[in-house]
């Protein structure tokens, strides 16, 4: 049995994704990289892979949120978007 099928992880989340979430649907909303979906998959996948994740595993998100370390992943964020344009600038993978 595996262990989704044991016990109900849907309530396991990850801080980082919701602030790289966010930080993506500004710059779609602005217009301010191409809104393809391949373009905006590309990014999160690229951003997330360059911060530092921070799960939580509860339905109220983290109940003592640290701001230190939310400051610093938001500037890892701000850095990996940063760069992943770069590479999508130079590498789209649409057409």
């Amino acid at each position: 049995m595996s262990l989704r099928e044991r016990y109900n992880l849907d309530s396991l989340g990850n801080r980082s994704q919701e602030l790289v979430d966010e930080a993506i649907e500004r710059l779609v909303d602005e217009r301010a990289i191409c809104t393809c979906e391949e373009c905006v998959m590309d990014l999160v996948a690229w951003t997330l892979n360059h911060v530092t994740p921070r799960y939580y595993a509860s339905l109220l998100s983290p109940l003592i949120p640290d701001m230190t370390l939310e400051q610093k992943v938001r500037v890892e964020i701000d850095l990996a978007i940063s760069s992943g344009r770069k590479r999508l600038r130079e590498h789209p993978h649409h057409a």
